[in-house]
C-alpha cells in the first residue's frame, strides 16, 4: 500500500509539472497578461497620493479589491496545474463580488418598499396608494426620485443617497451610496443563523450557545430581524443585478449576459449529479486501478479559465482607478498606465465576448447563419449583423471551442476563419 501510495503522489506531480508546462506553452501571453494584471495591482497602493481628506470607505473598496486580486492570483496558480475545477469555483466568487463591488462603491439610486395597508376610514385601494404616494413625497423631499407599483400592495420610492458634507457643512459633491451603508451593517450570522428560517418557519436560537443565565430571560436571544431584510432586499446575487439595473450599470442585454457566466460557473461550484458527471466525462479527471485520481491538461478549458482571470482583473483594475478619481481628492500617479494594461486585455483577448465588451467576428457569422431562412431563401452575410443585434451565446465553453477551427456554413454560404485554429476543436 505505501509503495502504491509514493508512486501515486509521483504520477501526481510528474502530472502537474507536464500540465504546467503544457500551459505554459500554449497560453504563454495570457498566462504573462494576467502576471502583469497581478502586479500592477499589487502596485497600485503605492501610486496613491491621498488628499486633505480621507474616507473609510475609499480604504475599505480598495481592500476589497485587492482581496478579489489575491483570489484569482489562487484560480490562475490552480490553473496552471491543472486544478480546473476549483479555479471556476474561484472565478465564481470573485466574478459575484465584482457586482457586488460596483454597487456598493458608486451606486446612488436605491429602493425603498412600502407596503399599502388600506385605512378604515379610506374609501378605496387606489384612495390609500394616493395617500401613501403624498406621505412619501412629504418625508423624502429631494431625495425622491420616483415612485412605482412593484404589487398591487407594494410601492417602492427611488431615492438617492444623501450628500457627503464637510466639517463646515459644506457640500463636498460626494453622495455615500445607501448600498455601501448596508454592506457594512449587514450580519450574515444575524440573518441565517439566528434569525429565523423562511422556509421551515423556525428559530434556531433555542438550539444554540444562547447567553449567560445573569443575563434577563426578557433580553436574551434577541434577534435584529433587520438583517434578514438587508440581506433579502439588498445582498443576493438577484437583488444585487435587479439594483444595478436601478442604477443604470447593468440593463436588459448585459443582465442576461452576467446570468449565462453565472450559470455556467456554478456548474463548478455545485455538486450536483449533472455537474459531477460533465467534471468526468469531458474535464479533465480519470481514475487510476486501484484508487486514486489523475488529471490531465485540457487546452479549452484552461484557456477559457485564463481569459476569465485576465477580463476580471481587468475590470476590477479599471473600476478602482475610476472609483479613486472619481472624487477629486485623490491622485493616481501613472494613471495613464493603468488604462492602458486593461485595453491590451481587450485589444488582444477581446475575442472572449464578456460582459461590457463587444462581439467578435464569430458571433456575427453565428447570428447571421440562424437570422438565415433556407426555406425562404432569405440569407444574411455577417456584414450585413449590426453588432447591437448580436444575440448573446449560451455556453461559453461550447462558443470557445466553436471559435478553434475555421468552418463554413453550407446552406448559407457564410465562412468563419479562425484566428487560432486547432485540429482538437472539432472532437
Amino acid at each position: 500500500m505505501r509503495r502504491y501510495l509514493l508512486s501515486y503522489v509521483a504520477q501526481m506531480t510528474y502530472e502537474n509539472s507536464a500540465i504546467t508546462k503544457q500551459t505554459f506553452e500554449e497560453h504563454r501571453r495570457l498566462v504573462s497578461l494576467v502576471d502583469g494584471l497581478l502586479a500592477t495591482i499589487d502596485k497600485l497602493p503605492s501610486d496613491i497620493v491621498w488628499g486633505n481628506s480621507t474616507w473609510l470607505q475609499d480604504s475599505e473598496i480598495l481592500d476589497f479589491i485587492r482581496i478579489q486580486a489575491l483570489s484569482l492570483q489562487h484560480a490562475k496558480d490552480s490553473i496552471v496545474q491543472g486544478y480546473y475545477r476549483d479555479a471556476y469555483h474561484l472565478i465564481r466568487m470573485v466574478f459575484e463580488g465584482y457586482f457586488l463591488l460596483r454597487l456598493l462603491s458608486t451606486c446612488d439610486r436605491y429602493p425603498f418598499r412600502i407596503k399599502i395597508v388600506r385605512a378604515k376610514t379610506d374609501p378605496s385601494l387606489d384612495y390609500t396608494k394616493q395617500r401613501v404616494i403624498q406621505q412619501v413625497k412629504k418625508k423624502f423631499g429631494e431625495l425622491l426620485i420616483k415612485i412605482y407599483e412593484e404589487d398591487k400592495h407594494t410601492l417602492v420610492a427611488v431615492l438617492k443617497g444623501r450628500q457627503v458634507l464637510d466639517e463646515k457643512g459644506n457640500n463636498t459633491g460626494r453622495i455615500l451610496p445607501f448600498y455601501y451603508g448596508v454592506w457594512q451593517r449587514y450580519q450574515p450570522i444575524e440573518h441565517h443563523v439566528r434569525g429565523k428560517s423562511p422556509q421551515e418557519k423556525l428559530s434556531t436560537s433555542r438550539f444554540l450557545e444562547g447567553d449567560w443565565a445573569s443575563i434577563p430571560r426578557s433580553k436574551r436571544g434577541r434577534v435584529d430581524k433587520t438583517h434578514g431584510q438587508l440581506g433579502r432586499y439588498f445582498l443576493t446575487f438577484d437583488r444585487v443585478l435587479e439594483n444595478l439595473r436601478l442604477n443604470g450599470v447593468l440593463n436588459k442585454k448585459t443582465t442576461t449576459r452576467v446570468l449565462v457566466h453565472y450559470n455556467f460557473l456554478s456548474n463548478f461550484s455545485h455538486s450536483t449529479s449533472d455537474s459531477i458527471k460533465k467534471l468526468l466525462r469531458l474535464q479533465n479527471y480519470y481514475m487510476v486501478g486501484g484508487g486514486g485520481t489523475l488529471i490531465s491538461y485540457n487546452h479549452y478549458y484552461s484557456e477559457l479559465a485564463l481569459l476569465y482571470t485576465c477580463h476580471l482583473l481587468s475590470m476590477h483594475l479599471e473600476h478602482a482607478v475610476y472609483y479613486l478619481t472619481k472624487w477629486g481628492h485623490i491622485y493616481v500617479k501613472n494613471e495613464e498606465a493603468y488604462h492602458l494594461i486593461c485595453q491590451k486585455v481587450e485589444s488582444e483577448f477581446g475575442y472572449f465576448w464578456f460582459i461590457f465588451n463587444k462581439p467578435h467576428q464569430y458571433d456575427r457569422f453565428a447570428h447571421a447563419n440562424r437570422k438565415s431562412d433556407y426555406k425562404k431563401k432569405i440569407f444574411y452575410r455577417p456584414k450585413d449583423i449590426r453588432l447591437r443585434d448580436v444575440r448573446y451565446y449560451e455556453n461559453p465553453l461550447y462558443r470557445l471551442k466553436q471559435m478553434h477551427y475555421s468552418h463554413q456554413e453550407l446552406i448559407t454560404g457564410n465562412a468563419y476563419n479562425s484566428p487560432f485554429p486547432r485540429a482538437d476543436a472539432l472532437r
